[in-house]
């Protein structure tokens, strides 16, 4: 891992658990394992040429097949040109999926456009400072992270776009100073959440639309807001601290209370 590459990464989990939290929780790696609980799975597999490590798509990809690097496409070309394919060899369908078999290898590390210091990631375009990520557009400072445009600042999020200073975000759009809430659009400051629709300041809310300060769909004034979300917030922050995970809003919904 690039150390550099992964300081910046790390310095912005601690700004954005900050400006979320109040508080820094600890490193990003000891939060990896609830970061990408429910993102999208990557692995890393071994190259077949080199033998470096490339990041695919762990469901797409048989366990079996020849992967390769994106940036090993032209040394694939080199050895592939060494394998004239032998028209006499084709006797039937069978012989054909054989011989292209032999031939078929899946590139990982794709990383596209105006990216860099892009780590251990498949699929990024025009993205900076990225760690385990897939499918990321226009992302910057992001981890554990998959099918997302327009991120900044955001770690175990997916399924959306347009999102800032973010942690474990499911099916957002246009959500800003957000945490563990699942498919809610144009949300500011809100925090264990799902279904909300043009909303701030609200935790523990669901289904609602063009609400303020609000904590179990309860409406409250700014103060009395303020005054629980401060010890709540608290709560939240000492928990990550000892146990380097959170509870998830999709376990609250299922009503898991182990989650």
């Amino acid at each position: 891992m690039d150390d550099v590459a992964y300081q910046q990464i790390n310095k912005s989990w601690k700004n954005t658990c900050r400006v979320l939290l109040g508080d820094d929780v600890g490193n990003l790696m000891e939060f990896r394992d609830y970061l990408k609980r429910y993102t999208e799975p990557i692995i890393t597999r071994k190259s077949h040429l080199s033998n470096k490590d490339i990041t695919i798509s762990s469901e797409r990809v048989p366990k079996d097949a020849n992967v390769i690097a994106y940036d090993e496409m032209e040394e694939y070309a080199k050895r592939m040109s060494k394998l004239p394919f032998d028209i006499n060899k084709i006797k039937d369908i069978d012989s054909i999926l054989e011989i292209v078999s032999e031939r078929a290898y899946y590139a990982g590390n794709v990383v596209l456009g105006n990216s860099s210091n892009v780590i251990l990631s498949h699929r990024c375009i025009n993205t900076h400072y990225a760690l385990e990520c897939q499918d990321v557009y226009e992302g910057k400072y992001v981890a554990f992270t998959t099918s997302i445009r327009n991120p900044e600042n955001s770690f175990g999020c997916c399924l959306g776009g347009d999102i800032q200073f973010c942690i474990k975000i499911l099916d957002p759009y246009k959500t800003t100073r957000c945490m563990e809430l699942f498919h809610c659009n144009v949300a500011t400051d809100c925090y264990y959440s799902a279904s909300l629709e043009d909303c701030t300041n609200s935790m523990f809310s669901f289904n609602q639309r063009s609400k303020n300060y609000i904590i179990g769909n309860v409406s409250l004034n700014k103060e009395k807001y303020a005054e629980l979300k401060k010890k709540l917030v608290a709560e939240i922050a000492e928990y990550m601290k000892k146990n380097k995970s959170a509870p998830s809003i999709i376990d609250i919904i299922r009503g898991d209370s182990d989650g």
